[in-house]
């Protein structure tokens, strides 16, 4: 099941977040070692909607009562960028990877952006070689339309980030 995450999942969203940076350190720009010392209080702020914030929403997949996958969506708020929005924190956890549960994130995320009225496009980066997640954002319509080289510093190694676009209207 897919439902947008509030304040009462601030505890799973926290933990799964920390499993991902942790796990996939490549993936992400923050980094598990600075996220670790965050309080709850900064997923809280994260999942709680608000009325100055309209675009940004993260959305949770459940397994049961598990928290299994999580995505994002953070807008922009200046007057000559609101009409885009980043999507952020994609994290499906390796047991469930190959069930479709990338796909209803997806699905629900631009279910959403499609109802912003002022949103009309969509972008987001992905690691340079990640070619399960760079496949799932083809299939949802996103676009390759650069690389930043060396943008991630994981471990004294460089990664390269893909740059990706995709339309909503």
């Amino acid at each position: 099941m897919v439902a947008r995450l509030l304040p009462d999942h601030a505890e799973a969203y926290q933990a799964l977040r920390l499993r991902g940076l942790r796990e996939h350190p490549e993936a992400f720009t923050s980094s598990y070692e600075e996220e670790l010392d965050r309080p709850l209080a900064v997923a809280l702020a994260r999942l709680t909607p608000s009325s100055a914030l309209p675009n940004d929403v993260f959305f949770g997949a459940w397994r049961g009562r598990e928290l299994v996958g999580v995505l994002g969506l953070q807008g922009r708020y200046r007057m000559k960028e609101r009409h885009t929005a980043t999507v952020v924190g994609t994290f499906v956890a390796p047991e469930v990877r190959g069930m479709a549960v990338g796909d209803a994130l997806m699905r629900a995320l631009l279910d959403h952006a499609r109802n912003c009225s002022e949103l009309v496009q969509l972008d987001l980066t992905v690691t340079a070689g990640n070619h399960h997640a760079q496949c799932l954002y083809e299939r949802f319509g996103f676009g390759k339309w650069g690389v930043y080289p060396n943008a991630v510093c994981v471990n004294g190694l460089f990664v390269d980030k893909v740059h990706m676009v995709r339309k909503l209207r």
